[in-house]
């Protein structure tokens, strides 16, 4: 084991010892789509909150169409499917697809929207510099993307020591670092102003930028300035600026950047926050 990972679990062990993406401890097991058409009490719970089975039966046959094996069931209190993730416009269903687990994101029936084809396309970008989810097929109603094991930036923020500033910068470079790779090919998230819940750690200590929902092609994406915000600003600001001993950050290296978002601006905010890019490169 490396250092990185021996840290790692120190911290989630001093820290809450969960997964973000598991909502519960349970033990869960797998159905196969087949048995799941024959259950109509779980089959609905795709079609959620409302449990429309004309829409639960469309889920099935979209997650029919893209081969997936079947999906993870919790038995207590009662049976049901295994969400991992709720949000408003979906719910994340853990599954099982080529023989590997995988989160499968499906459109609410009361979502406001009606496809989810944009936010796949989104995420497409994202990854095409490496950032987010590896997203590995989607429909009208549902993505397939990795499943991210790891602990939400806010909780993370919270549990980690004073003393592990190395741990910090190494997180805190390598988001920079994702959201600037964002701003260079003009795609901007739209949420991580509050990026509580859209960032999340895993083990090895790399951070995942989630949900593509409100992402959009702009000419002045506002990745790199948002993060920056919510860590200078938001709730954990008094900590990390601490730990990495900033005691004033010149709120003027940001509106350069924002004016003229090139690389030897973005390396000043990397500099005023006494990051060095040493451990993550844009050319990750």
């Amino acid at each position: 084991m490396n250092l990185l990972k021996l840290a790692y679990h120190s911290f989630n062990n001093q820290a809450t010892g969960r997964h973000y993406l598991e909502m519960t401890s349970q033990e869960d097991s797998e159905i196969s789509l087949e048995e799941l058409s024959f259950n109509r009490e779980l089959l609905i719970q795709l079609a959620y909150p409302s449990g429309a089975i004309d829409y639960a039966m469309k889920i099935l046959r979209e997650l029919r169409e893209m081969n997936v094996d079947s999906v993870y069931v919790v038995h207590e209190p009662k049976p049901s499917l295994k969400f991992i993730g709720k949000g408003y416009r979906g719910v994340i269903l853990k599954a099982r697809w080529r023989n590997k687990i995988v989160a499968g994101k499906i459109l609410r029936i009361d979502s406001g929207i009606s496809t989810l084809v944009r936010e796949a396309e989104m995420m497409k970008m994202a990854n095409s510099t490496f950032v987010g989810p590896l997203l590995f097929d989607y429909s009208e109603h549902v993505i397939l993307m990795e499943y991210i094991q790891g602990v939400d930036l806010d909780r993370w923020l919270n549990n980690i020591s004073h003393n592990d500033v190395y741990l910090l910068k190494v997180v805190l470079e390598s988001v920079l670092v994702q959201t600037r790779r964002l701003d260079c090919i003009s795609l901007d998230h739209g949420e991580l102003s509050n990026a509580r819940r859209h960032v999340i750690v895993r083990e090895d200590l790399h951070p995942i930028i989630l949900d593509f929902g409100k992402a959009r092609i702009s000419r002045k994406p506002k990745n790199v300035t948002s993060i920056v915000s919510y860590l200078i600003h938001g709730p954990h600001h008094n900590k990390i600026l601490s730990m990495l001993e900033v005691k004033d950050f010149p709120i003027l290296v940001l509106k350069n950047y924002k004016e003229n978002p090139c690389e030897e601006n973005f390396k000043k905010i990397l500099r005023e926050l006494n990051l060095t890019c040493k451990n993550a490169s844009l050319s990750d």
